[in-house]
């Protein structure tokens, strides 16, 4: 059976090389990258948080493994406080699995591993929404706001299939949230998402 992986990660997987010049790990960084969910531009987001999460990325990364994801450590992370480096890595890391898992699941729709693949995204959502309302800090909070709204952009390939769908997981963050303007900027999210997709807001 050939192998389905996004041909993007599969150029990342086999090139190597250092960034020319040094991330910034406090944000979400996949931001702005385009069709793209492995490096934005000169920035390795996947050859830079891999090593940490390296038994969840085996799963990820290999069509052939179909397995429910152990998201424990990630989750963890995310959540854990004070907030470091931890929480953004594994923000990019659950982002990058987010998109392609959703990515192999749209291509193959119908095909075995659909249904998998659409469950393990699903899954993988819910991991930054969760977080939302257990952490506190202003930033991360806002950086969980810059995924959800990349998600929604339609940008990386394939995600436009399924963005219409985010509009209510994105809703439900405003019950989580005390501060003015993101509970604007959530609404407003919302609104676009319902705009772009006709779906309801």
């Amino acid at each position: 059976m050939r192998r389905l992986v996004a041909p993007l990660l599969a150029a990342a997987l086999a090139s190597g090389g250092a960034c020319a010049t040094a991330p910034e790990p406090m944000r979400y960084r996949l931001g702005g990258s385009g069709s793209h969910w492995d490096v934005s531009g000169r920035d390795r987001v996947l050859d830079d948080v891999r090593p940490r999460h390296q038994a969840f990325f085996a799963v990820v990364l290999d069509p052939e493994k179909t397995q429910d994801l152990d998201l424990r450590s990630l989750r963890d992370d995310l959540e854990r406080h004070p907030v470091d480096r931890r929480n953004y890595d594994a923000l990019n890391a659950l982002a990058i699995a987010y998109f392609e898992l959703n990515y192999r699941a749209q291509v193959m729709r119908g095909g075995r591993h659909y249904l998998t693949n659409s469950f393990r995204a699903a899954k993988l959502l819910a991991v930054p929404w969760r977080a939302y309302g257990e952490v506190q800090d202003a930033a991360l909070r806002d950086a969980i706001l810059d995924f959800f709204e990349d998600a929604a952009s339609g940008e990386k390939l394939e995600s436009a299939s399924t963005a219409g769908r985010l509009g209510r997981i994105v809703a439900s963050l405003e019950r989580k949230e005390a501060d003015a303007a993101r509970r604007a900027r959530i609404q407003e999210l919302v609104r676009r998402i319902a705009s772009d997709y006709g779906t309801e807001p």
